[in-house]
């Protein structure tokens, strides 16, 4: 495995609609995107080259501020991964892109180097992680994105639906279920990196809103990785209250 085969990018889009001004909010006397970046530190001491693709003047005076290396991107890309392959052009060595979303500051990066390994083994395009969960209330949680799966790991669908639905489940009035939530995270192959910004979004992608979508309809093989720890997502404030209670103990 060699990490400086890899580009691992950070999408920091400021106007979020869910969360105001994401990518700045403190978490612990740290600005989000701060905090996103230093977890990151063992991709980087193994030799994988860090960047944050920014979109406004504030988040890149929070980038010069902590010397976090960043490339100014449009305002007006359609998704993280837009965003991406819009700053992996000024980083024409890189075989591989790892987008690791500017709202998940807990990721586990043993997760994300199994990832990586996974992704110069295969001949797949792109690929993910998963997490295996029984929380039935975060299996109906619309903000929580539910991965179906082949046998062979790759990914069906992706949905903000509880799904698969359990009818035995359902019929019994009970409450228990085993699920894949997926991590928002993203590997690719550079040429698929490039590939995938060429597609129009699809229906699906729009009424989801999971730009993932994007390459299940145009019928891309997604391959899944176990994550063996769970990630949070912060995309609303409920979840930066649980991040703030994590970090403060």
């Amino acid at each position: 495995m060699n990490f400086k085969h890899w580009l691992v990018i950070i999408p920091a889009r400021l106007k979020s609609e869910r969360l105001p001004r994401k990518p700045l909010v403190d978490l612990a006397g740290k600005p989000l995107i701060v905090r996103v970046y230093e977890n990151l530190s063992p991709l980087k001491a193994k030799g994988a080259k860090i960047v944050v693709a920014v979109d406004h003047s504030d988040t890149v005076k929070t980038c010069e501020t902590h010397s976090i290396p960043f490339v100014m991107t449009a305002e007006d890309l359609a998704s993280g991964t837009d965003r991406c392959n819009a700053a992996a052009q000024s980083f024409n060595e890189a075989e591989f892109i790892l987008n690791v979303q500017g709202d998940e500051p807990f990721i586990n990066t043993e997760d994300l180097m199994r990832l990586m390994e996974n992704m110069q083994q295969t001949a797949a395009p792109l690929g993910t992680l998963g997490y295996r969960n029984n929380d039935w209330s975060q299996f109906i949680d619309p903000n929580v994105v539910k991965i179906v799966m082949s046998d062979d790991g790759t990914a069906i669908y992706f949905s903000r639906a509880p799904v698969p639905f359990d009818r035995e489940v359902s019929r019994q009035g009970t409450q228990t279920v085993t699920f894949w939530q997926h991590l928002g995270v993203y590997a690719y192959q550079r040429s698929a990196l490039r590939d995938f910004c060429k597609l129009n979004p699809s229906i699906l992608e729009q009424t989801e809103k999971l730009e993932q979508l994007r390459a299940v309809s145009a019928g891309w093989k997604i391959k899944v990785i176990e994550a063996r720890s769970k990630s949070l997502g912060i995309d609303t404030a409920e979840d930066l209250h649980q991040a703030r209670k994590l970090l403060h103990g």
